[in-house]
């Protein structure tokens, strides 16, 4: 091969990571995996890239005289996409190709630096618009008798207009201004009396200022009221602190791990592949087939590290109020690794249990709602999550504080409390229950640490004689973004019996959509600095179009003893 491939070059084209540009050595890679689980050498965003599937497929070198390499979808659920067509198990890859993951997904182009002479780029097919008018046909005139005529042609000549023509034409056109004109006036006359009908009662009070015994007329408008996100910021950003967690699911009568089990099972080129293991623990209810660590032969760990979210002060003692889902994730869905899927279901037969041939798809489960352990129903507290690590760290600030012993949870939200302590005295945020003074459009601040955020380490040398080695400490820099109430969502009915209120819960829509994984927990401040909810989720579609949802306070209060749960 007359050029030597140093790299392999991925370029971004569209997505999360649009404009970004990632290398990999050609000698050490063989294949390169994509997909939005960790394990894969393209990591894709796990909230925002939703088309994309854990292990969405990989790109294989087939080595050879001169090399040749292919993209293999790895049974996507949304596909793959090459220059724009659909592709079926594997296709044939040349530098210079995009490839997209799932219809309305991230795009990249897949090259190789320096791209050798060899391997030229395939031909693209082109999509051509089916919406193009045919071409019509023109008919030539037949020249009336006497009319002149070019001979070598056999068509009509040009002659010029007449007076007459001319003064009708020029008519013609002076009425056509006039009722343009006229259309115009009326409606610009309809827009204006529309806009000041509809704003008749927001326009405010007027003023009236005789001058010469000449009225003047001013619009007098109510300034607005209230703090800026930049005020907000300054008097909170200290009480706004970051949480980094970890946890592990326990068997509570000895304390051991416990593990998803996974069975060896023989491919059919004699490798060996490891295939979890799900049980059907009541009719369409699955959970992973749960064993003790020291039970297991081959199996994962239920549990979790290197996860962040926020918090915020809400007392002198070192009370702070966060997420449940970011100081006891164990009570929210799991996140499984990127092997997990798809799996072995066993069901319950008439003799005992059986392999179903259906294979198990990605679903959601609650570690902590767990029915079964090993093949047997639980009964009793046999299952507990703890957590590995749960620290607190304050904004721009290296030291980390560990939370003391375990989180208060609410059993109606996603709303935990947890505390820390410390020498000094700390300043709370003020707390307002909004209620039913909330509604669409009020503007709001959140602020918090969302892991799309660029890290700041920070270097620090050692004084100590034991270990002098400098240490890189990552410190975090609180993120601020404003924006408003999109809707207001009631959980629940109160009042009449055909009060309005959704399924999904209950929740504040927002539009606040710079933020994402590890705001979780921060706090949402009215335009008066008073936190009324609680940042949790975000949700968004292959458009691009995202909303963001808060915890009211009201039940962070309740964790906090200041309100009754029955009146």
């Amino acid at each position: 091969m007359s050029t030597q491939i140093d790299r392999f070059v991925i370029r971004h084209v569209t997505g999360t990571k649009a404009n970004q540009v990632e290398e990999f050595d050609y000698k050490k890679y063989s294949e390169l995996s994509f997909g939005r689980g960790v394990a894969n050498d393209l990591r894709f965003d796990p909230e925002l890239d939703s088309t994309v599937s854990r292990e969405h497929g990989k790109i294989v070198k087939v080595e050879g005289e001169v090399p040749s390499f292919k993209v293999v979808d790895n049974n996507s659920r949304n596909g793959i996409f090459v220059n724009k067509t659909r592709i079926t198990a594997s296709a044939v890859l040349q530098p210079g190709d995009e490839i997209q993951l799932g219809q309305g997904g991230p795009v990249f182009q897949f090259d190789l630096n320096p791209r050798p002479i060899e391997l030229m780029q395939s031909t693209r097919f082109v999509e051509m618009p089916g919406s193009f008018k045919s071409t019509s046909e023109i008919k030539m005139p037949i020249p009336a008798p006497g009319s002149e005529v070019d001979d070598l042609n056999n068509i009509p000549v040009k002659v010029g207009l007449g007076k007459q023509t001319v003064e009708r034409m020029m008519v013609t056109e002076r009425k056509k201004s006039t009722r343009s004109i006229m259309l115009v006036a009326a409606v610009i006359l309809v827009i204006l009396s529309t806009i000041g009908y509809a704003f008749k009662d927001k326009i405010g009070t007027t003023t009236t200022v005789v001058v010469n015994r000449t009225p003047i007329i001013h619009n007098a408008m109510k300034p607005e009221t209230g703090l800026s996100a930049e005020q907000i910021a300054s008097a909170n950003t200290s009480k706004v602190v970051f949480i980094e967690f970890g946890y592990k699911l326990i068997y509570t009568p000895t304390g051991d791990d416990i593990y998803h089990q996974y069975l060896p099972v023989k491919q059919w080129d004699g490798s060996i592949k490891n295939v979890p293991m799900y049980i059907e623990v009541e009719p369409g209810v699955v959970e992973p087939l749960l064993g003790l660590k020291k039970d297991v032969a081959v199996g994962q760990p239920i549990a979790m590290h290197g996860a962040s979210g926020s918090g915020f002060v809400v007392s002198e003692q070192g009370h702070i109020l966060t997420n449940r889902h970011v100081a006891a994730a164990w009570n929210s869905y799991y996140d499984f690794p990127a092997d997990a899927f798809p799996g072995i279901l066993l069901v319950q037969g008439v003799k005992g249990w059986d392999v179903s041939p259906q294979p198990v798809q990605e679903f959601r489960w609650v570690p902590s709602e767990t029915k079964f352990f090993g093949k047997k129903p639980m009964s009793g507290k046999v299952i507990e999550g703890v957590n590995t690590y749960l620290d607190v760290t304050f904004n721009k600030n290296e030291q980390r504080f560990p939370a003391t012993g375990k989180p208060i949870i609410s059993p109606k939200h996603d709303v935990a409390m947890i505390k820390i302590d410390l020498v000094e005295p700390l300043t709370p945020v003020k707390l307002r229950d909004a209620g039913k003074d909330i509604a669409s459009g009020q503007a709001v601040t959140v602020m918090g640490y969302p892991g799309i955020s660029p890290d700041v380490f920070v270097g620090e040398n050692s004084s100590d004689f034991a270990n002098r080695n400098p240490q890189f400490v990552k410190v975090p820099d609180v993120t601020v973004t404003p924006g408003n109430v999109g809707k207001v969502i009631k959980g629940q009915s109160t009042g009449k019996a055909a009060s309005y209120y959704s399924e999904f819960g209950d929740y504040y829509q927002l539009t606040v959509n710079a933020t994402g994984a590890g705001n979780s927990g921060g706090p949402v401040f009215d335009k008066e600095g008073n936190v009324i909810g609680i940042f949790t989720a975000s949700n968004s579609t292959r458009d691009a179009t995202r909303v963001t949802f808060a915890v009211p306070i009201s039940y962070g209060l309740e964790l906090m003893g200041r309100r009754q749960v029955v009146d």
